[in-house]
């Protein structure tokens, strides 16, 4: 009677590590992040539209439905992005957009 019921636990345990393990419990809730979404649209305060697309050490924006261009990150924190005429100021979920020396204006998700 042991030998058959140590074969039913081996048999049992086997079949246990052959079946798939579950996926792993679902997140209470979606994950929250300071930075915006990598492609996102804007509008800035004085009526300016951004399409805001962040690829890590560049972003590409296009300002009122013109042609994107690219912005290059300064520094190694990701927050600024510049081609020496257009700046993009990425902080904290705040996005700022200028040109040359206006004041730069804030922008909410659309």
């Amino acid at each position: 009677m042991n030998a058959s019921i140590t074969v039913a636990v081996v048999a049992v345990l086997v079949l246990a590590a052959c079946s798939p393990s579950p996926p792993p419990p679902a997140a209470a809730g979606p994950a929250t992040s300071i930075m915006p979404r990598p492609t996102e649209r804007y509008t800035c305060e004085r009526g300016t539209r951004l399409s805001v697309k962040l690829l890590g050490e560049t972003a590409e924006v296009g300002v009122d439905g013109a042609d994107a261009v690219s912005l290059s990150a300064l520094g190694a924190g990701g927050t600024t992005f510049t081609n020496g005429r257009q700046t993009l100021y990425v902080k904290q979920g705040v996005v700022s957009w200028t040109i040359g020396r206006m004041a730069a204006e804030t922008c909410k998700p659309d």
